[in-house]
């Protein structure tokens, strides 16, 4: 919940969760007042007892922890407490793919290329530079990391413009000894999955290019070369039908990039790119014959595809961190009568008041016992802005109980601060 502390981190606010953990805001806090924003990966207590998935959750630290690079989230440290593993990791104040690209659909506005080609490009350097990770215990050579879920959910996007690839959860190391996946089982998400992987077959860099063949298809044509009517039979047409030749529906399509789709897309790896870095090459011939773009055309698209969704995931992080600040900075017996004279006031608000309905999250009575909204349920507001809860308002017409009541927690509350006076 938020306030939990997990080693020098402090949880915030939930903002993801998947089949094997939750990954939340959290801050870490130093001397003389330092704070740092981070998010912190921790494993759902369903699965604390479970030996693979805590073994997976380990890999994914051991591994993504190597890589250094701009388009990668880096992974900052690794902690247990009690029975809660986690992982920390950089804080990345953007979206997933999968959200702008379904925020683009929505809103009736195409993705343009050259915003798509720039976001994937730097999406390859990233993973090339994972694919390059070697290992210092081995003589430095090649540990053949495979990301094995490249998806557009696993493709971020800052309002900055800068592109960072996450969640190594199903990575493998395909040269490292005993590191074989259970026969039979596949990991990733099948829409995204290649035909070596979807045959159980061994796997190397190219799997992630053919699943990078198929994020670029999606991106910009609006479709997905194989999905199906179910899991099954989205594989079989994975390891089995041609994608289609973009250009045998949109005549307009740009020849030299369908030509990029249909060498990411061939059933035989030898045929795909060999490297991240080939594929990159590949994207940036293509977008040199587009007007030129920078990370800032890329924010400038996200920010005003998204930005009110920006503006109210910074809200809740503010009234968070304002709320467990005051909860720390005063006596646990005044903010008890306190939370219970804002929730008599707010409780007492006659029908059709504006201060009737008001959000859980609130600076003027900060208790975390409460339920915590996530950041799509949060009232919209502005950087700097207050939820509009104070001063709080008491209507001429409450009844005689009320008003009795009232006075008598604020007499508690006189009590209370005289004996702590007094005490002192």
């Amino acid at each position: 919940m938020p306030g939990k502390e997990l080693g020098h981190y402090e949880l915030l606010l939930p903002i993801a969760q998947g089949g094997m953990a939750t990954v939340w805001a959290a801050r870490r806090r130093g001397h003389r007042g330092f704070q740092k924003t981070v998010a912190i990966k921790t494993m759902l207590p369903s699965l604390s007892e479970d030996a693979q998935f805590e073994s997976m959750f380990l890999e994914e630290a051991r591994l993504a922890s190597g890589i250094h690079h701009p388009n990668v989230a880096e992974i900052l440290d690794l902690g247990e407490q009690g029975d809660v593993l986690y992982i920390v990791m950089e804080w990345v104040d953007g979206e997933a793919l999968s959200v702008i690209a379904r925020a683009a659909n929505k809103s009736g506005v195409a993705i343009p290329l050259r915003i798509a080609l720039r976001v994937l490009s730097r999406a390859c350097l990233g993973l090339h530079a994972a694919h390059e990770l070697r290992d210092p215990q081995n003589d430095d050579q090649l540990l053949g990391l495979v990301h094995r879920d490249v998806s557009p959910q696993n493709i971020l996007v800052t309002y900055d413009g800068h592109v960072k690839l996450v969640d190594f959860g199903v990575a493998k190391a395909t040269n490292r000894s005993g590191n074989d996946t259970t026969a039979g089982q596949i990991k990733g998400k099948v829409p995204y999955m290649s035909p070596e992987q979807a045959r159980g077959e061994r796997i190397d860099r190219r799997t992630d290019i053919f699943a990078m063949g198929i994020v670029l298809y999606k991106l910009t044509t609006g479709d997905h070369p194989f999905t199906a009517e179910n899991d099954l039979l989205t594989l079989q047409h994975i390891t089995s039908r041609p994608a289609l030749s973009p250009r045998l529906k949109n005549p307009d399509f740009p020849a030299d990039l369908e030509h990029v789709l249909m060498t990411c897309l061939q059933k035989d790896p030898d045929k795909r790119y060999q490297t991240m870095l080939d594929l990159e090459g590949a994207l940036e011939a293509v977008l040199a014959k587009e007007p030129t773009v920078t990370d800032h055309d890329v924010g400038a698209f996200v920010r005003g595809l998204l930005g009110e969704r920006n503006q109210r995931r910074r809200a809740a992080l503010r009234d968070t961190v304002r709320m467990l600040d005051e909860r720390a900075s005063h006596p646990p017996e005044v903010m008890l009568v306190r939370d219970s004279i804002s929730e008599f006031f707010f409780t007492q608000l006659p029908p059709g008041h504006p201060n009737a309905q008001l959000p859980t999250i609130r600076a003027s009575a900060p208790s975390l016992s409460q339920p915590v909204l996530l950041p799509e349920a949060l009232p919209q507001s502005s950087p700097g802005q207050e939820t509009p809860l104070s001063p709080i308002e008491v209507p001429a017409a409450r009844s005689r109980s009320g008003t009795l009541a009232a006075a008598a927690a604020l007499a508690l509350v006189t009590a209370l601060g005289a004996g702590m006076v007094w005490h002192r």
